[in-house]
């Protein structure tokens, strides 16, 4: 995986921060940051755009273990939003390993 290409990446949890995600469009930037003391996953990384989350990088995701086993920073926007059949607005990412490592915040739920 090169430093500057962009990989998509679906996001989880969208179902709870509907209204958030709301107020965003495509091509904004979005900032990663790992919440170490989420009490569902000591390796959380929330998505999060205009400071409110919009979701999470999924648990099994090779970006989860290049950002926080191998330390790599990335940049990332929102690449497509995209209306399911529930009627549930799901988050796409367009992310490139670049950059400072990505920070900490602590838990806050929805």
């Amino acid at each position: 995986m090169g430093a500057k290409t962009p990989y998509a990446v679906g996001l989880a949890g969208e179902r709870s921060y509907q209204a958030q995600i709301a107020a965003v469009g495509v091509g904004e930037a979005v900032v990663l940051v790992h919440e170490p003391d989420n009490p569902y996953d000591e390796r959380a990384i929330a998505a999060t755009c205009h400071g409110d989350t919009i979701g999470y990088v999924p648990r099994d995701s090779w970006l989860t273990a290049a950002l926080l086993d191998e330390v790599k920073g990335c940049s990332a926007t929102i690449k497509r939003l995209q209306r399911g059949s529930e009627g549930i607005t799901g988050v796409t990412l367009q992310v490139r390993l670049d950059g400072k490592p990505i920070g900490e915040r602590d838990y806050a739920p929805a």
